[in-house]
C-alpha cells in the first residue's frame, strides 16, 4: 500500500504540466501498439488506453484528504451536482438476475464535414445493447449512411474493461475526493487530467456498470472539475435534463463535451460534443429489464458468453484489463478563478 501511495503522490515539480513527457509516451505506446484485441468502443470520437494489470481500487483511500487542497474549493458546478448526487445515492439501481439482460437502446448522429476530416460523415445509429450482471453484452447496431444505409451489425462483447464493467467499479472508492484521485492516476487517452476524468465517468455511466453509490460519488467528482458548468436544460429529444458540459479552450478550443443526467436518479439519459465542423449527439431512448435475448439475436448469435465481432474465426478472450497508477502521472489542481466559481450564465442557459 505504501509503494502504491508514493507513487500517485503529486511531486513539486509536477504541479505545473497536466502530462508529464512519459505519460504522453505511455499513450503512444498504448494507441499504436499492435497488441490491440477487439472490444466495445464506448466512446464516438477516440478509445481510452488502459494500462494493463488488477489492482485493489481502495487503496488511494489513506492519502487522498490531504493531497490537494484545490478540491475543497467550490465551484459554480457543486451545488446542482451534489443535489443530485444525494438524490442518486438514495434511487435503486436496475438490478437483474444471471439469465436477465439489461437492455439499453441508444440512438446517435455523427456529422463531420469540416476543412480537417478527409470525406464528410452524415451517419445516424440505434444500437441496442442485451446486458448481463457480470458485462457481458449483446449488441444491435442498425446504421444509416452514405455508404451503409440500413446496415445492421450484430455482435456479442465481452465484459469491458476497469471502471466500464460492473465488478470492477463497484470495487472502486465512494468517496468522491478518492475516486477523483482514482481515476486521474489511472485514465489515460485524453488532452488533460481533467478531461480524462470527466471521459471515465461518462464512460462508466453509459456501460451502466455503476451501482448508486459509485455513480454518487462519479457525480460529485464531477463538481470537483473546475473545467465543468451545470445547467438546467433539456437532451437532444426535449427532456428535461440537467446538462454537465465541459470545456478546456486550452487543449482542445472550439470543443463543448456534454453529459446530460436525468435530475432524479443520475442516470446518463445522453451525451453530445459539439466542435466546430461537426458534432456527436447520443440519447439514450429505452433501459429496462428483460427476461431473455430477442429471438432474431438469440438465433443469429447464439446465447452462450463466447466473443463474436464479426470474425471467421472464434476470438479468445484473456479477460479484462484493468488500469493500475501510472508512476510519472500526478494529480495537478490548477487554481480555479473567480470565473469558474461564478461563471457568466450565457443566454440560452440558466447556470446554477
Amino acid at each position: 500500500m505504501s509503494d502504491l501511495i508514493e507513487r500517485s503522490r503529486p511531486e513539486p515539480e509536477g504541479l505545473d504540466a497536466e502530462w508529464t513527457p512519459e505519460v504522453q509516451t505511455d499513450i503512444l505506446r498504448e494507441v499504436t501498439g499492435p497488441d490491440r484485441r477487439p472490444r466495445y468502443d464506448l466512446h464516438p470520437v477516440r478509445r481510452r488506453a488502459l494500462v494493463a494489470v488488477a489492482a485493489v481500487a481502495g487503496l488511494m483511500l489513506v492519502a487522498v484528504p490531504v493531497m490537494v487542497p484545490g478540491w475543497f474549493q467550490s465551484t459554480a458546478a457543486a451545488v446542482p451536482l451534489n443535489s443530485l448526487a444525494d438524490k442518486t445515492s438514495l434511487t435503486t439501481a436496475p438490478m437483474w438476475a444471471e439469465g436477465q439482460f439489461l437492455h439499453v437502446q441508444t440512438v446517435s448522429r455523427q456529422d463531420d464535414s469540416g476543412p480537417d476530416s478527409e470525406m464528410p460523415i452524415h451517419e445516424s445509429l440505434v444500437r441496442d445493447d442485451w446486458i448481463t450482471p457480470d458485462g457481458w453484452r449483446w449488441s444491435q447496431r442498425v446504421i444509416d449512411s452514405s455508404n451503409m444505409p440500413g446496415a445492421t451489425e450484430r455482435f456479442i462483447f465481452p465484459p469491458l474493461d476497469g471502471w466500464m464493467r460492473p465488478g470492477y467499479a463497484a470495487t472502486m472508492p465512494t468517496e468522491p475526493h478518492a475516486l477523483d484521485a482514482f481515476l486521474r492516476a489511472r485514465a489515460l487517452g485524453s488532452s488533460s487530467q481533467d478531461e480524462a476524468v470527466f471521459v471515465a465517468i461518462g464512460d462508466m455511466l453509459k456501460a451502466e456498470a455503476a451501482p448508486p453509490a459509485q455513480r454518487s460519488a462519479a457525480i460529485r467528482a464531477l463538481a470537483l472539475n473546475p473545467k465543468v458548468t451545470v445547467a438546467n436544460g433539456v437532451d437532444p429529444t426535449g427532456r428535461a435534463t440537467l446538462v454537465v458540459t465541459f470545456v478546456d479552450e486550452n487543449t482542445r478550443p472550439g470543443v463543448r463535451q456534454v453529459l446530460f443526467l436525468d435530475g432524479a436518479t443520475g442516470d446518463l439519459m445522453g451525451e453530445a460534443r459539439y466542435h466546430a465542423s461537426g458534432s456527436y449527439v447520443a440519447t439514450v431512448t429505452v433501459r429496462e429489464v428483460v427476461d431473455a435475448l430477442p429471438d432474431a439475436i438469440a438465433k443469429e448469435l447464439g446465447t452462450e458468453k463466447v466473443v463474436n465481432v464479426g470474425n471467421t474465426e472464434p476470438v479468445s478472450y484473456p479477460g479484462p484489463v484493468d488500469p493500475t497508477p501510472v508512476p510519472s502521472q500526478t494529480y495537478t489542481p490548477k487554481p480555479i478563478s473567480d470565473e469558474t466559481r461564478n461563471p457568466t450564465p450565457s443566454p440560452e442557459s440558466t447556470t446554477r
